[in-house]
């Protein structure tokens, strides 16, 4: 299995590759609305020149000869090639433009026109006369490559504050990380000061995507915990019982000396070994019970119509009804073991104090997983209902058991922290209901 990385490198190394993603972005963006931009303000001062250098010929009225000086007073002044085209069809054109450019213009329709030449290229403006002109147009065209090494200054500025934000973008990334990640370490204090024995828990109150794992662990904690206390109560029950027994019986036979025990001693000494053994057997089981386990399911149909299967075997003159709308594949996230326990214990319990009926209801509600047992015996106080989940409590000695039934019911919905409601049936007698909540 490979080592999981750092969250904060993997972070880290996921902040610096968008951000120059980022970075990329942003420069090829500027860079083009900085040549719309350009382009633009190109346009407006190409036609403020046209525009001029219109109004000087419509006002004058120059000669060929003389349009041909301007052109080159303007080619001068102004670094721009111009092109004049008489309605005779004749060109007059500055001394900076080719042939093959001017046919090119020639051919361009009034408007801003965009002539390529290679590696340079000619951007200009377009602007027809009126037809009371002797000329049709004029066009005054610049290089592209003038303005690359005047705009190369805005490039190398875009490039320094694109650099300058990349590296703010990072160092943002790297500290929002670190604050982000900063509750890890006070997580990692609680694992250290619990590993101690400093605190029994984890701090529940941790970042929202943190605090499902922590309650579960400190569900583990509770779980183990419980665990711990239900086996050194059971050794101790287990120990103080096999001395008192032990302790019994070794006083009868010390007593007898040399004789053989009485029929009375060896009556005591065979119910005492009874119950010592009915006990253990008892206490073994409890040492059994799991409690929930994570990742563990069951299949609470199948179980119930197993448990019905043997409890009909035991009380043949009683009828066992099962009612559910759930499908036999139905899981639920419980140890098998403990809720086989539960049925078993419920329908015996329902079993022995029943007339002839004994109804199974088994439903999953917003409250969790709900099994109710109803029989149609003599039922339940209210005042004996608290009675009967003590541990070898009995309602009436006449019945067969032990009184430990309901205990163990309660224990194993303490376990997982179920509930039990006991109350009246329809027929008059019992109705134990017990409600198992979804895992958090």
């Amino acid at each position: 299995m490979t080592a999981q990385k750092s969250i904060r490198k993997t972070v880290l190394q996921y902040g610096i590759a968008f951000s120059l993603l980022y970075f990329l972005l942003i420069f090829f963006s500027h860079t083009y609305v900085i040549e719309q931009l350009s382009n633009e303000s190109r346009k407006h001062r190409l036609d403020k020149e046209v525009e001029s250098f219109q109004t000087i010929i419509e006002n004058e009225v120059p000669t060929p000869d003389e349009i041909g000086s301007m052109i080159d007073r303007f080619q001068l002044l102004l670094e721009h090639a111009l092109v004049v085209e008489v309605k005779d069809g004749s060109i007059i054109a500055s001394s900076n433009i080719d042939q093959t450019t001017l046919r090119m213009v020639s051919r361009k329709p009034a408007g801003f026109v965009e002539i390529s030449q290679g590696a340079d290229g000619l951007l200009g403006l377009k602007r027809g006369f009126g037809i009371d002109s002797p000329l049709s147009s004029v066009t005054i065209l610049e290089m592209e490559s003038g303005l690359a090494e005047r705009s190369s200054g805005a490039h190398l500025t875009l490039l320094a504050a694109s650099a300058l934000l990349l590296v703010v973008l990072l160092a943002l990334v790297g500290t929002t990380t670190y604050l982000a990640l900063k509750p890890i370490e006070h997580i990692k204090e609680d694992m250290r000061r619990l590993q101690s024995g400093k605190q029994p828990r984890l701090n529940p109150d941790a970042p929202e995507e943190f605090s499902p794992l922590i309650k579960q662990f400190n569900n583990l904690l509770e779980l183990a915990s419980r665990r711990l206390d239900r086996h050194r109560r059971l050794n101790s029950d287990l120990s103080h019982m096999v001395k008192t027994s032990i302790s019994a019986n070794l006083a009868i036979l010390s007593d007898t000396g040399s004789l053989p025990p009485s029929r009375d001693d060896i009556e005591f000494m065979t119910s005492n070994l009874k119950d010592l053994s009915r006990s253990l057997n008892y206490r073994m089981s409890k040492a059994d019970i799991s409690g929930r386990q994570m990742g563990q399911t069951c299949l609470p149909i199948e179980i119930a119509n197993n448990v019905i299967s043997v409890m009909e075997k035991i009380f043949p003159d009683k009828s066992f009804r099962i009612n559910t709308s759930l499908p036999n594949n139905f899981s639920w996230p419980m140890e098998r073991q403990d809720l086989s326990e539960l049925f078993g214990n419920l329908l015996e319990n329902g079993g022995k104090w029943s007339q002839a009926e004994i109804d199974v209801s088994i439903s999953q509600t917003d409250s969790g997983l709900t099994i109710e047992v109803a029989d149609d015996g003599p039922g339940i106080t209210p005042e004996a209902a608290s009675k009967v989940m003590d541990r070898g409590s009995r309602l009436d000695e006449t019945v067969s058991g032990f009184g430990l039934g309901l205990s163990i019911v309660s224990e194993i919905l303490e376990d997982n922290f179920g509930r039990m409601n006991i109350g009246p049936s329809e027929t008059g007698g019992a109705r134990i209901t017990v409600v198992l909540p979804f895992p958090e």
